[in-house]
């Protein structure tokens, strides 16, 4: 998809104190917020997942954009949180994000060990409730970066584990530690400006049971 201009859809309305704005949207794999200054004019340019956001959601956005730039700060405004957060949009988007990912598999089952298989055992364990993974979907990559054992992705709800785990000779509890972790992230608000291994994060983290063991096992795999 092309850059889509949408400037006629949020301008004009009081979004001081340029002189003019041009507001595009352009493809990228994560939500996007950006803008540039040239002879007066902003140019705001923001994902192209916010297509078929509402009028009201874009031009919010964009004053939050343009607060940014005065204030040298960007708090997404409630309707754009309300619209990210949206069943509707989780599930409408993600594809697009699955497929600009790339490497991502589909596939929940590896070659030894199936992702949903640790997931279970983490809910029925107590240390994952239903909420915690609530539309979400969870993937093996084709690779991943050394000593990157999983990722999550927050705003579409994604958990993506390296396939150096799919191994019989990794314990299902390796395994485990790392879904769990990346559940957590999902249990945080995406919309908060905070450490994502913050003091919150490493209490729920400690509760796994075989913490130790595990983070050891993962700082020495390639060794």
């Amino acid at each position: 998809m092309k850059a889509v201009d949408v400037t006629d859809r949020v301008y004009p309305n009081d979004m001081d104190p340029f002189d003019s704005y041009r507001i595009t949207l352009k493809p990228h794999a994560h939500l996007h917020y950006s803008y540039a200054i040239r002879e007066g004019c902003m140019n705001i340019e923001l994902s192209d997942y916010l297509l078929d956001a509402p009028d009201a959601v874009l031009r919010d956005t964009c004053k939050a954009v343009v607060s940014w730039a005065v204030r040298g700060k960007f708090r997404a405004p409630q309707s754009l949180i309300d619209f990210i957060h949206s069943d509707k949009f989780i599930v409408g988007k993600r594809p697009l994000y699955l497929e600009r990912s790339r490497t991502v598999t589909m596939d929940q089952q590896g070659q030894f060990k199936n992702i949903l298989d640790s997931v279970e055992r983490l809910r029925e364990s107590g240390l994952i409730f239903d909420d915690d993974i609530r539309n979400s979907f969870f993937s093996w990559v084709e690779h991943m970066a050394k000593y990157k054992f999983g990722q999550c992705n927050q705003l579409f709800r994604v958990v993506t584990v390296n396939p150096v785990l799919d191994s019989e000779e990794v314990p299902d509890f390796v395994l485990d530690y790392v879904v769990y972790h990346e559940i957590l992230h999902l249990r945080q608000d995406s919309t908060k400006n905070r450490r994502p291994h913050n003091a919150q994060f490493k209490s729920w983290e400690h509760q796994f049971p075989m913490y130790e063991q595990a983070e050891f096992y993962l700082r020495n795999f390639y060794r």
